[in-house]
Order: structure tokens, then C-alpha cells, then sequence
């Protein structure tokens, strides 16, 4: 079958975009459909403005010819519940119906998935898109219950994001550090990492903060850190200049310099304000990489506190902090975490198990 799926550039040197990582996992692994993909969304160096609306404006006359042109595809519309996708998917998505498309709705996190107050525009345009008759997928039975009372949303499938494992991660090896004292000069330094969008968002402020803070105190660790920033200037020359030569921008990766990225780690930490279920997160603890992440969103249904990762509070540094330290200060623990995260992955998120989901999905939809 035919598949027309919407998402950012799937170039990462293009686009830094959790949407981009997830499709580009589909189209990998799902043989069994022919997919054509539709670039929907800003490029990182794209401009703003008056630029913005003259392409969206482009891009609405391109869609409207693929889908005259290919009647008889199924539309699978990658859809995050932020402000720029609100105001401009709903129309996009509406024109698929009008032509006769049968559509699958696939939310991606967003603001306003979990946001306490909705502004009454955007909650107006969510009812309204969640009223229509078609199947939303979204991460987590959390966030089928939340679009449910929220937005009045009736056909409702929960399909967790998923990622390839990698098979030749070494398995950890103990470290015999005492719990709670400085850490001994010849145990490896604790190596810190998170890749993704570069933006406050993202807790990268926090994340700052609580490297100040750890730096301060003579807790032997290092950053690495991979993305793109949102505004240039904005964080990378900050951290520079806090930590020297124990910082690394690593860049915008992919492939082999991306695996290599996750097995230079031993901590990603991500202490974001809101997420979906972030293909970083799962990447890293393939990788047996351990997390540090807020419990935003449908991390709480991947990372268990004190098993596989550490959940921190939002907006806040010195829970970042003290699970740095906790890990740094317990390698024994930090061996536990590694191989039970790794584990996770391996028992949770097959990929073989997600497309016969989703192939059962376009079925269904077919018919």
C-alpha cells in the first residue's frame, strides 16, 4: 500500500526534529508500504515572516496536487501540539478529508498536550480537529486519556515511539566506588550528554545551572553535547566558557558519528519542560546510556525513578544536580541503571512489533 507521510526535512544536517527521527524509522523499517514523504515544517536555517507565509502558502498548492494525484493513499499526518502546528496542520489535514483520503493522525507531544491553561484559540481549532472521524495515534495510554477529556477525541490508538537497538554495546563493567564520598582520581570520569533541539524548552538552562553548581563543588564530569541551536549564540558559548576543556559540541549527527555520540555517554540528561515520548531518550538507553529527564509527558511510562534513570522536577536545578552527583558518587548503581535501561529497550520497543501495529492501523483504516 501507499502511504503519503508528513514531516520536517528528514535531512538531519537540515532539520533537528524528534518528528523527522520518528518517520525516518517508519520509512526504514516498513517494507511493506511504499512511502512518499511530504516535507512539512521549517528548516533550521529557514527564516521567519512574510518568507514563512509565501511557502506555507506554496507548500498548500503542492499538497493539494499530491493528494489529486494520488488518490488512492492513505495520509499518515505527523501532527505535535504546538502553537506553529496548530494554526497551520488543521488546514492541511482538513483538505486530505475533503478529498477523500482515508488519514491516520499521528500526535507527536507538543505544548498543549500537557499544558495546564490552553489559550482559547488553540483549544477551539483542538476540539475541532479531534471531532473529525478519523484515527489519532498518539505515545501513551497517558495521552489517550488526556486528548480524550481534553479535546472529546473518539478513535484513539496508543503506539509508543520506537527505535533500532544497536547489538554490540558492551555490557558494564563494575567500578567499586563507595556511596556518598568524593569520587577516587582513578575512576573514570562521569561523561554527560544530551542531543536534540538546543533550546530553553529543553531545560538546557537548568542544565546549566546545575553544571555550575557540580563544577563548583569539584565533581569530576564532562558535557558533551549535539544538536542545533534555536537561536545561535544562545547556550553552546555558555557552556564553552563554563567548563573548557570539559565541554564538546559534537554537532548535528547522524549514522556512525551519532553512535558514537551515545557510547562516549554515561548520563543523557534532558530536563525539558514538555515532551511526547522523545526518540533521544530511547536512542540513549539503547545504548545503555543512563537518563536524567523530568517526568513530562509519556517519560514516565519508559523511565522508572531509581531503576532504569532519575525523574527531576521541572524548572528546577538542584534535583539536576544531586542525580548528577548521585551517579557520579555510585557506580555501582550507575551499572545497574546502565544495563536496565539497555533492557528496556531490548523487551519494550521492537520494531518488528510497532510496524505489524501500524500496518494493522493502515488495515483498519483501509477499510
Amino acid at each position: 500500500m501507499e502511504v503519503i507521510i508528513t514531516a520536517p526535512s528528514l535531512d538531519p544536517s537540515q532539520n533537528v526534529s524528534g518528528v523527522s527521527a520518528v518517520v525516518r524509522f517508519i520509512i526504514d523499517n516498513n517494507k511493506a508500504c511504499r512511502y512518499v514523504h511530504f516535507e512539512m515544517g521549517k528548516r533550521d536555517a529557514e527564516r521567519g515572516g512574510l518568507r514563512r507565509i509565501v511557502s506555507l502558502a506554496k507548500a498548500f498548492r503542492e499538497w493539494r496536487r499530491l493528494l489529486r494525484e494520488k488518490p488512492e493513499s492513505i495520509v499518515h499526518y505527523s501532527f505535535p501540539l504546538s502553537t506553529r502546528s496548530i494554526l497551520r496542520d488543521p488546514l492541511f489535514i482538513r483538505e486530505a478529508i475533503r478529498q477523500g483520503h482515508r488519514v491516520i493522525v499521528h500526535i507527536h507531544g507538543g505544548l498543549y498536550l500537557t499544558a495546564k491553561t490552553i489559550p482559547f484559540m488553540q483549544r477551539h481549532i483542538l476540539k475541532r480537529v479531534f471531532s473529525w472521524d478519523v484515527p489519532f495515534v498518539v505515545l501513551s495510554d497517558l495521552e489517550r486519556q488526556l486528548v480524550i477529556e481534553r479535546f472529546g477525541a473518539k478513535r484513539v490508538t496508543v503506539l509508543p515511539n520506537c527505535v533500532d537497538v544497536p547489538v554490540d554495546v558492551p555490557v558494564p563493567v563494575p567500578v567499586d566506588v563507595p556511596v556518598n564520598v568524593s569520587v577516587p582520581v582513578d575512576v573514570p570520569v562521569l561523561t554527560l550528554g544530551y542531543i536534540g533541539r538546543i533550546e530553553e524548552n529543553k531545560g538546557l538552562e537548568e542544565l546549566l545551572a546545575a553544571c555550575r553548581q557540580l563544577k563548583e563543588e569539584g565533581l569530576p564530569f564532562r558535557l558533551e553535547i549535539a544538536g542545533k541551536e534555536e537561536r545561535e549564540g544562545e547556550f553552546l558559548p555558555r557552556f564553552d566558557e563554563l567548563l573548557g576543556s570539559n565541554f564538546r559540541y559534537a554537532g548535528v549527527v547522524c549514522g556512525n558519528a551519532k553512535a558514537e555520540f551515545f557510547r562516549r555517554l554515561d548520563v543523557f540528561v534532558m530536563p525539558s519542560y514538555f515532551e511526547g515520548l522523545p526518540i533521544s531518550l530511547l536512542e540513549s538507553m539503547s545504548y545503555g546510556v543512563v537518563p536524567v529527564v523530568t517526568p513530562v509527558g509519556s517519560i514516565p511510562t519508559v523511565v522508572e525513578d531509581g531503576k532504569n534513570g532519575l525523574l527531576t522536577a521541572v524548572k528546577e536545578v538542584q534535583p539536576v544536580a544531586n542525580a548528577i552527583k548521585r551517579l557520579a558518587e555510585d557506580r555501582r548503581l550507575l551499572m545497574e541503571m546502565c544495563r536496565n535501561a539497555r533492557e528496556t529497550i531490548l523487551t519494550r520497543f521492537s520494531p518488528s512489533n510497532y510496524v505489524e501495529k501500524l500496518n494493522n492501523l493502515y488495515i483498519t483504516t483501509s477499510t
